[in-house]
């Protein structure tokens, strides 16, 4: 091997895709959006008996697995590529997905499919906290029962 290919080995190759660009700005834009609407949402509070907040979980978790399936499929649509180089499959496509940073049809039903599952996941997390099925109850649980193992583990 000589000098010469060691260099390229130590230089990465990235190819620019604007589409992605302006999906990965969508994405984050979605999530900030997100973020401010649960900032402000905190109010007097829901209150649910507990059947009914875990019949409303498992009902999330269902479209949320659901809705993380669809999002391959609308991300795909998000970032099709046009068919053709011809006048009207350039126009479809630019309708279709993004036009000069501007959102078409199927890149707002990608949005749309990441807001809901921002907003499934919030409330999931949200149902579990109050359900009192939270990590943190695991973790503070561990620590109460000290240098207690479980079977298997050394």
């Amino acid at each position: 091997m000589d000098a010469g290919s060691k260099l390229w080995d130590a230089i990465p190759i990235r190819v620019k895709d604007p589409t992605t660009e302006q999906v990965e700005k969508a994405t984050a834009a979605e999530t900030a959006a997100n973020a401010q609407v649960q900032q402000n949402a905190h109010g007097p509070g829901i209150y649910l008996d507990r059947d009914h907040a875990e019949t409303m979980l498992k009902k999330a978790s269902d479209v949320l697995r659901q809705l993380r399936d669809d999002q391959s499929i609308t991300q795909s649509l998000e970032r099709m590529k046009s068919a053709a180089e011809d006048p009207v499959s350039v126009a479809f496509t630019k309708a279709a997905t993004w036009n000069d940073g501007q959102p078409g049809a199927f890149a707002y039903g990608a949005g749309h499919v990441r807001l809901e599952i921002l907003y499934l996941e919030e409330l999931s997390r949200r149902l579990k906290e109050a359900l009192g099925q939270t990590c943190q109850n695991d973790q503070e649980a561990g620590k109460t029962l000290g240098g207690i193992t479980q079977e298997g583990e050394a």
